[in-house]
């Protein structure tokens, strides 16, 4: 007769849980140190692209920081630090809505209204539906 064994949860060491817990940390880290630094070395060229691509994505952002130092300016300039301490991110952040933003328009500049006239009958008038259910008769228009 054979035996079955079964694997228990309990089994497993808990130091060696919290060991690869502290190593996949570790290796999070480095990575995110690593994408950090290459965006450090590479954030003004993305600005530059972003000022090249569309200028008034920067602009906005700018009119942004300044109009929230004015309404909160606690707000404001925690704002102003996150741009400066975190120019990288600031810089792929405004390099990507320029590009989003690129093709786009403002949509008022090049409208063209069309010309309307005005219609003199009235297309409202219930007496036409009501000759026809006077001349329709089924069960449906008992229900109502």
């Amino acid at each position: 007769m054979g035996t079955n064994k079964t694997f228990s949860i309990t089994k497993i060491n808990p130091l060696l849980l919290l060991v690869g817990f502290v190593f996949i940390l570790a290796m999070l880290f480095w990575v995110a140190k690593s994408v950090l630094s290459l965006l450090s070395w590479a954030s003004p060229f993305l600005f530059l692209a972003a000022v090249v691509l569309n200028y008034r994505v920067v602009l906005g952002y700018g009119k942004w920081l300044l109009a929230s130092l004015k309404r909160n300016p606690i707000f404001g300039i925690a704002a102003v630090l996150f741009s400066v301490l975190g120019f990288p991110l600031v810089s792929i952040f405004l390099l990507l809505r320029a590009v989003a933003t690129r093709g786009i328009t403002n949509p008022m500049d090049d409208t063209q209204f069309s010309p309307y006239e005005e219609v003199e009958e009235d297309f409202l008038d219930i007496s036409k539906i009501k000759e026809y259910e006077k001349r329709v008769d089924n069960d449906y228009n008992d229900v109502f």
